[in-house]
């Protein structure tokens, strides 16, 4: 059976989250090559190269591609603490691939992970609250979960957030406050943002 879309665009996201970190204020993360010597780092219990290898297995980086074997690695570094090897295996159970789907296996993950202030993994969980999805639909907690991934300069983080003062979840709605919060991720190249802007006739400068 084929990859959905929705499937499609999980990995992407995933892709791009590994060429660049940039975009919540770290450094870029190298694309991970397969090598012997990173897979014996891993097998001596390096969380970060179970990490990379599971990348590897994961997405064919150097290796014939293998989910499975992707998630195993994923699983290893997790349990040893690695954040984005929980945020990772989280999204591999939301989407079912490698691993039967699991929603709240999903959510314990993510909130590992969010619990160490990985961006993504705390968007995540607002969405999660957001759109009732496998936690009692809470907008205000939502928002906060958004805060925490928008204080890092994470423009997905800010681009919901503007979403949230345009549409009024979670807060009361206010149009400048959307439209300052869509500028912040537009101005680090957040296209949806951009869009957003563009919509309200707003070209991005006081």
């Amino acid at each position: 059976m084929g990859i959905s879309f929705g499937k499609m665009k999980w990995i992407r996201f995933l892709l791009l989250g590994l060429l660049s970190c940039l975009s919540w204020g770290e450094t870029v993360d190298p694309t991970p090559k397969f090598s012997q010597e990173l897979k014996g780092k891993a097998v001596d219990g390096d969380a970060d190269a179970q990490y990379q290898i599971g990348d590897c297995y994961f997405f064919g980086l150097g290796v014939k591609r293998d989910m499975v074997e992707g998630v195993s690695w994923y699983r290893k570094a997790a349990e040893a603490g690695q954040m984005k090897a929980q945020f990772n295996l989280g999204g591999c159970f939301h989407e079912g691939m490698g691993v039967e789907p699991d929603l709240m296996a999903a959510i314990r993950w993510w909130r590992k992970s969010a619990g160490q202030d990985y961006a993504p993994a705390q968007i995540s969980i607002g969405d999660c609250y957001i759109f009732g999805k496998g936690l009692a639909q809470d907008e205000q907690e939502g928002v906060r979960w958004f805060r925490k991934a928008a204080a890092q300069n994470y423009p997905a983080a800010q681009h919901r957030l503007g979403n949230c003062y345009y549409h009024g979840q979670g807060v009361r709605k206010d149009l400048a406050q959307a439209i300052q919060w869509y500028r912040k991720a537009a101005a680090q190249g957040y296209q949806a943002s951009q869009r957003a802007l563009r919509e309200l006739g707003d070209e991005g400068t006081d």
